[in-house]
């Protein structure tokens, strides 16, 4: 049987998953597919949301180049619900784009470190409130961090229709620390971690990161279709969309 040459960042994921299988960090398959994930969104206080518009913005022109709607690049954007307001039409956009919601939390903070009984309450009311406005299933909670424990994986494992896993990634994002939140930077550094069955991620949440993720983006996107990658929701790499090369 012929042996698969994997990179040395795919090596180091799959020893991590292996290390903590509560976690997903990618998706075993052999086909040239990623899935795009996006943290933090929306920003706060934006009465149109306009940061995280560049974001979105960035892949539709993207996909104008993309004649075939299978495979225009759909992303998971992983919603902080305290960060919605109310009357907001940006879950409706993402999803008429094609794209995913997934669970994010309540607010931006390190979930790992909160008390179990206020992890869960705020679990809970985050779920409700993104649903309310989504009017969909909910698949995919992301600690904040990427962080979690056991106690968290109880409550996650008692939300109805959630994966029972924690959404995490192929990749340690740098977009939100200095001086590696570069935009030329970030697409250097996603690019060395694209391979079968990743799942990367940037991040939104506030104008400056925003607009970084939106000039980041062009150029990862470029990136995969020039190696032939197909780029798409957390659920559809999931689910094993299976692509013929």
């Amino acid at each position: 049987m012929k042996s698969i040459k994997r990179t040395p960042q795919q090596q180091l994921v799959i020893r991590l998953a292996r290390l903590f299988p509560e976690a997903l960090f990618y998706k075993e398959t052999s086909n040239k597919v990623v899935a795009l994930t996006i943290d933090d969104v929306p920003t706060p206080n934006e009465a149109n949301d306009e940061s995280t518009q560049l974001i979105l913005e960035a892949i539709a022109v993207h996909n104008q180049s993309i004649a075939s709607l299978s495979d225009r690049v759909r992303a998971t954007f992983f919603i902080i619900s305290n960060h919605l307001f109310d009357g907001t039409i940006l879950l409706d956009r993402m999803v008429e784009q094609g794209h995913e919601i997934g669970n994010h939390g309540l607010a931006d903070e390190t979930t790992a470190l909160l008390h179990p009984e206020v992890f869960a309450a705020q679990l809970s009311a985050a779920h409700r409130y993104i649903s309310a406005k989504l009017h969909q299933p909910l698949r995919w909670y992301r600690p904040g961090r990427g962080l979690y424990n056991k106690t968290m994986l109880r409550c996650l494992q008692q939300l109805p229709g959630y994966v029972p896993r924690f959404a995490l990634a192929s990749m340690l994002p740098v977009d939100t620390f200095k001086p590696t939140d570069d935009s030329v930077f970030t697409a250097w550094y996603v690019a060395q971690h694209i391979f079968p069955g990743a799942i990367l991620v940037l991040h939104g949440g506030n104008p400056e990161r925003s607009k970084q993720t939106a000039q980041a983006l062009p150029l990862i996107l470029n990136e995969l279709k020039q190696r032939n990658y197909r780029t798409v929701t957390l659920s559809e790499l999931w689910d094993g969309v299976e692509i013929t090369d």
